[in-house]
């Protein structure tokens, strides 16, 4: 049996539709170096960078803060703590370009009547930031925001805009470079999923069927073709 018509796409942000590693990602993981050395980090805040980002090429899916803290034998709590803040809580340009493709092929959507529901997770300041500097909430019809923590689920988000949209999730598809976040939200919800693998989460595998998506492409270029055809 065929899905039924597609009539929404829930949308990430970071790497999805904006290179958020090319741009943002150096700049940030400095600024956690730095922060980290205020509070004892042995080493440079340019050294602290370069390890933060062989751990997560090392350790995917794991907290580079708490386990470089751990390498050089400091407090993973306090020195951790510092650098994962001030990695997600960093100023943001006032302009960032969006991903080749995605202001034509989300207006197409538009046209065609899909409603284009936008879920970012991240520090909701620094994400609002990031909306605006690529006008991305012009584009799309919704934004939700869903805050650092031990509570972040964007399965609940899609649950709970599922429902205030009076969408099926059958007539959706969800587009994501996490396999543990917008692909497994995306198939809890009983959506089609894209995942395009790219960027900071490049190295994370499917650690099962539940994150394992219907499509995986490497460009958002190919992850529209999936979604024009």
């Amino acid at each position: 049996m065929s899905p039924p018509p597609l009539r929404a796409v829930f949308l990430d942000l970071d790497d999805t539709l904006l290179d958020t590693a090319g741009i943002l990602l150096e700049p940030a993981r400095l600024e956690a170096g730095a922060a980290m050395v205020a509070k004892g980090l042995s080493g440079t805040a340019e050294e602290a960078a370069r390890d933060l980002a062989r751990l997560a090429r090392e350790r995917p899916g794991e907290e580079p803060f708490a386990l470089l803290a751990e390498e050089r034998g400091v407090d993973p709590v306090r020195v951790g703590l510092a650098g994962w803040g001030a990695f997600h809580r960093r100023a943001v340009p006032e302009s960032l370009p969006l991903l080749d493709g995605v202001r034509e092929t989300l207006g197409e959507l538009r046209r065609r009547g899909v409603r284009l529901l936008l879920v970012t997770f991240g520090d909701p300041p620094t994400q609002e930031a990031k909306i605006r500097a690529t006008g991305a909430g012009e584009l799309v019809d919704r934004v939700v925001y869903e805050p650092l923590g031990p509570r972040a689920d964007k399965g609940r988000a899609f649950r709970e805009l599922l429902a205030a949209e009076g969408l099926e999730g059958a007539a959706c598809l969800a587009v994501g470079d996490r396999p543990d976040g917008e692909i497994a939200a995306g198939r809890r919800n009983g959506m089609r999923t894209v995942r395009i693998r790219r960027g900071e989460h490049e190295a994370l595998d499917p650690r099962g069927p539940e994150e394992d998506a219907d499509h995986t492409v490497a460009t958002f270029r190919e992850a529209a073709a999936i979604l024009l055809a």
